[in-house]
């Protein structure tokens, strides 16, 4: 092999070239085995679309991308391409390509992944169908080749078979090396010679030869949970073994190896594996996603720690209609703390925990915290969403519920711990019930006069039936009060509520999950939408786009073509839900929005 040595080559330029290919295009996959049966069975990171074609399209048919192409989006969308184009062209000038060239690039499959051998560095491998966009792909490659030798590279090629490969190797070793070959029309490019003939090999070799990605145990297992419906596949899959990973790409690092070796005491080493899918556009969802963590079992250490448990998710009477998200978790959480203590004291020593933090709290608070807090609770724990007006980035107030055993014992503790506060929380009441709110400072008037861009939390805390209600808005506990009084008032009993919650039944697990979610995506494009149009935005963004050729293309389109009302966008969102269930194999997670026919 040739001695190559690359000092300073156009880094802009090489970069656009060599990751342009991730951009979806539109085409017919070629035909070879799937990236998962050519990758070796020591890749650690997987991000795969298996038909980009069919990513786009159906993409297209979710309700971002029918939004972007409503008659009255169109000429903004149409109008920021042309902008981010015409910012585009100092690149293509470096790369000899068009955006529009690279963006129809890609064919079918294309995969990003990372290998890790036993020693030395991780290695990059991207593979993409490019079909009859080859010649485009050629003569890309061509340009970042002359970009490579003109930084000092040297360029070797060989033949593998019938194959041709180009390699630039840095430094005379295998360790820095760039590896471009082409075949079937699929374009592999890679940073470790013997991986791309691995690959070479295995693109020959039959099916279930136990030494690719493929035949990987926890890498099967993770894709048998993560698929799509019974009628479409996922159009993206992910697969990460998050601690060969980090073993891998900490080598060499004093502290990351010291970290490496309490994963065993942690109980991490029992995380086997992690991965998901995206599926758009089906008959009945405009999105579905799947996540698997796969864990070992029994399990051990950290992973103990989730405890979750099947139990009710009706949202509880004091869940305002109009959340823009709930979410509730069976969660025992005494059984959790006690866990972290014995897994604190075994790495601190005995009684650990209870000679700090608890002692601390104790001599501060005058309570057991164990016994007064932890032991109170009653295994379910809510959060409610609610968007505060007018918007600001941080609209978004957020309350919690922690169920209690005995309200009226815990009473008790919550007035101990509000006198420990001190004089200035104050004592209010409203609809009968007992609250106390924290005091609020107001913001500079300099930060008035500019328009504020944060909500000023206004934190709050009462006992609602057996709940004990933490807030960061005044406003929304008070909403939860007014609903625990009025059924038409709670979520419970809205139609939308009740949709999700039977197609969460009707999800792998959905009978019994420990967790569960609803989430209104209208409420939170509401807010980036108010956000967008007020007048304090379009001022900023005016100032800011006399010095930026890309704020100033997005000001002009934004001027020319103002979004529609928010009305004609909200018709395409429809709510969605997710669930978590906690099984032999490990946790897993489903995540959809409905789709709005």
């Amino acid at each position: 092999m040739i001695a190559v040595r690359i000092q300073a080559p156009n880094v802009l330029a090489i970069f656009v070239a060599a990751t342009a290919l991730l951009i979806p295009g539109l085409g017919h996959s070629a035909e070879h085995p799937t990236a998962a049966r050519l990758l070796p069975d020591n890749t650690v990171l997987y991000l795969r679309l298996p038909d980009t074609a069919e990513t786009v399209a159906k993409f297209q048919e979710t309700a971002i991308g029918r939004i972007a192409q409503d008659p009255s989006m169109k000429p903004l969308v149409s109008q920021l391409y042309g902008s981010v184009i015409e910012a585009f062209q100092r690149v293509e000038a470096e790369i000899g390509a068009s955006l529009d060239d690279l963006l129809s690039i890609p064919q079918g499959e294309m995969c990003l992944a990372l290998v890790a051998p036993e020693q030395g560095r991780p290695v990059i491998v991207f593979l993409v169908d490019v079909g009859p966009r080859l010649p485009i792909v050629e003569k890309l490659l061509d340009r970042v080749g002359q970009q490579l030798e003109t930084g000092g590279s040297l360029r070797k090629e060989e033949t593998l078979g019938d194959t041709r490969v180009t390699v630039y190797d840095r430094a005379g070793g295998s360790e820095r090396q760039l590896v471009f070959l082409v075949r079937d029309a699929t374009v592999l490019v890679t940073t470790n010679l013997d991986v791309a003939k691995g690959m070479l090999v295995a693109w020959d070799a039959p099916a279930g030869d136990g030494r690719t990605l493929a035949d990987a145990p926890s890498f099967a297992a993770v894709m048998r949970r993560c698929v799509g419906t019974d009628d479409q596949p996922p159009q993206a899959e992910l697969f990460v073994d998050p601690i060969t990973l980090f073993s891998r790409l900490s080598q060499g690092n004093v502290g990351a190896q010291v970290a490496l070796a309490l994963f065993p005491a942690l109980g991490l080493n029992g995380i086997r594996g992690a991965g998901g899918s995206v599926t758009f556009a089906t008959e009945e969802f405009d999105a579905l996603t799947h996540l698997h963590l796969l864990l070992d079992n029994p399990r051990s250490g950290v992973l103990e720690l989730l405890a979750l448990q099947p139990g009710d998710t009706t949202p509880e009477a004091w869940v305002p209609a109009d959340a823009a998200s709930y979410v509730t978790v069976n969660w025992d959480l005494a059984k959790t703390y006690s866990k972290f203590a014995t897994l604190y004291d075994s790495i601190r020593g005995e009684g650990a925990l209870a000679d700090s933090f608890e002692r601390d709290l104790t001599d501060r608070f005058q309570i057991d915290f164990r016994k007064d807090v932890m032991d109170a609770t009653a295994g379910r724990v809510t959060l409610v969403n609610a968007m505060v007006r007018p918007a600001r980035i941080n609209s978004r107030a957020n309350l919690v519920g922690i169920k209690l055993k005995d309200a009226k014992a815990f009473q008790k503790t919550l007035d101990t711990l509000i006198a420990k506060a001190g004089p200035q929380m104050s004592r209010e009441t409203f609809a009968g019930v007992t609250y106390f709110r924290a005091p609020v400072g107001n913001p500079p008037a300099e930060k008035q006069r500019r328009g504020p861009a944060l909500r000023q939390p206004d934190p709050a805390v009462a006992i609602v039936d057996d709940y004990l209600l933490l807030s960061d808005s005044t406003d929304l506990l008070k909403q939860a009060i007014a609903a625990k009084g009025d059924a038409s008032q709670s979520l419970a009993d809205q139609l939308e509520f009740r949709l999700i919650a039977s197609k969460i039944r009707r999800q792998p697990g959905g009978d019994r999950p420990g967790l569960i979610a609803f989430d209104r995506p209208e409420e939170a494009l509401r807010l980036w939408y108010d956000i967008a149009t007020a007048d304090t935005t379009r001022q900023r963004l005016a100032q800011r786009a006399e010095n930026n050729q890309l704020l100033r293309g997005v000001n002009s389109a934004l001027q020319d073509h103002p979004l529609p009302p928010f009305s004609v966008l909200a018709r395409y969102l429809a709510p969605g839900g997710s669930l978590l269930t906690d099984d032999e194999s490990g946790l897993h997670y489903v995540s959809f929005t409905l789709r709005r026919k």
